[in-house]
């Protein structure tokens, strides 16, 4: 039997090698086009994917949920995580965010 997820991970496939500091502008543009407001910003398991960047998005300061992307330099991956409990909205955002960042990356 197949072990269930907790999460469904939405792949960004990047067209060419970015930097962090390029990702953070257009990650900060969409976030603004899709209404949703960075709470956090740090690193991903500094082991497994060193210096990658990761955020926490929220919609509104007292909602519930929360919308995790992480951006590995090294790897040069991009990928977007919500969590199976997470409200609809965080489901709904990360597959936004998965369109707009595929069209613009």
């Amino acid at each position: 039997m197949a072990k269930e997820t907790k999460s469904t991970r939405y792949d960004v496939m990047l067209s060419k090698k970015y930097s962090g500091t390029r990702i953070g502008k257009e990650v900060e543009k969409v976030a603004s086009a899709l209404n949703v407001y960075i709470s956090h910003i740090g690193s991903y398991s500094r082991v497994k994917y060193p210096n990658s960047i990761h955020w926490h998005f929220k919609e509104h300061p007292k909602e519930k949920g929360c919308l995790d992307a992480t951006f590995w330099e090294e790897g040069n991956e991009f990928w977007i995580v919500a969590r199976h409990y997470e409200p609809q909205w965080v489901k709904n955002k990360a597959l936004a965010m998965q369109k707009h960042l595929s069209a613009i990356l």
